[in-house]
């Protein structure tokens, strides 16, 4: 038998586990299980008939295909304890993409798991490990469906290579515009998806957020795939998403965050210079240099340690930190024990 691809040999394997577990699939379950037609589903039995020859009959009772004497031994999967474990981890982390484009694939590819393990460990012990392992991820930024409708066209839009046309909400403006632009890159981080996308109003490679897109169509019109665009090269110099003229960025944390700060990557480019110890042994904390851009990024990156932070340089990133401590010193303009109350700050 000539099976086409390793897509449809995964399919074959999986419809015969599930014939193997008394599923009793048919063609039709199978074409709405897969998405696929009829004659498909067909052609993937027959597929199934000639590996295992008059070991496949349809079984009339139950209506559904079964294996006369219990089908061929499939390949199992062998996991030690430490690999157990950790697959029960990934599942806890997978469960946080409900919501997402990734979800169907997820729960599909847990199953595929599930059915190579022995049969001590079920679906149900995959999706549901251990009660004291958690994992905090930042939740989908946006609206679920309208992210996941804008993803899946994006998606079939880089892969027939065709311009689309959308209406984005430029936050930095607060105003919305109509532009076409060419997909090509889906980024996830901290909970947002974007897309890196030549756009033709710029005439550059921009990164548009997902959630702010308000409509997207296609135009029909082909757009070549950039050979010369690189997500890691486009990304190299940013924080995490921002981009801008790369800067050398120092900041110097005190004793009490250097302790956080070390031992962590903040960015591929970092140099850490440890301040030693003062006279009577305490530890000095350390100065953290890179080359960065996208500075607004840093600059709240840099207030989230408070007091215990301070930005040597560049100068425009310090004057931007020096703004932002003067506007809260307005914000707070008492000490705590002077504070306003909740009801006459609302009034």
């Amino acid at each position: 038998m000539s099976l086409p691809d390793r897509h449809t040999i995964w399919r074959v394997i999986e419809i015969m586990t599930f014939i193997q577990a008394g599923r009793y699939p048919t063609a039709q379950w199978i074409a709405e299980r897969y998405g696929c037609s009829v004659r498909t589903a067909e052609r993937y039995i027959r597929h199934i008939r000639n590996l295992v020859a008059g070991e496949l009959v349809f079984d009339r009772t139950r209506c559904g295909y079964r294996f006369a004497s219990g089908g061929p031994k499939l390949p199992a999967l062998k996991l030690t304890e430490g690999e157990a474990a950790a697959v029960f981890l990934a599942a806890r982390l997978l469960e946080q993409v409900r919501g997402t484009p990734y979800e169907g694939w997820v729960k599909r590819a847990l199953e595929k798991l599930a059915y190579s393990f022995p049969k001590e460990i079920t679906l149900q012990e995959l999706s549901q490990p251990a009660g004291w392992v958690t994992v905090r991820m930042e939740p989908l930024r946006g609206e679920e469906r309208q992210v996941m409708e804008v993803f899946l066209q994006l998606e079939k839009a880089r892969e027939k290579q065709e311009t689309v046309h959308i209406r984005y909400f430029t936050a930095m403006r607060g105003a919305w515009s109509e532009r076409d632009i060419d997909p090509c890159h889906l980024h996830f981080v901290d909970g947002a998806w974007y897309v890196f996308a030549y756009c033709h109003l710029r005439g550059e490679v921009r990164i548009f957020a997902l959630d702010r897109v308000g409509r997207i169509t296609g135009t029909g019109r082909h757009f070549e795939v950039r050979a010369d665009f690189s997500p890691e090269g486009f990304m190299a110099d940013s924080f995490k998403i921002e981009r801008g003229e790369p800067a050398d960025v120092a900041v110097r944390f005190d004793a009490e965050q250097a302790r956080y700060v070390r031992g962590k990557q903040w960015h591929p480019s970092q140099t850490i210079e440890e301040l030693g110890a003062d006279e009577n042994g305490k530890d000095r904390g350390l100065i953290l240099r890179m080359r960065v851009g996208g500075l607004g990024e840093v600059k709240r990156w840099v207030l989230s340690f408070g007091a215990g932070a301070e930005v040597l340089g560049p100068d425009a990133l310090r004057r931007a930190m020096v703004e932002e401590a003067t506007a809260l010193r307005r914000r707070y303009p008492r000490g705590a024990d002077d504070a306003r109350p909740i009801s006459a700050a609302r009034s």
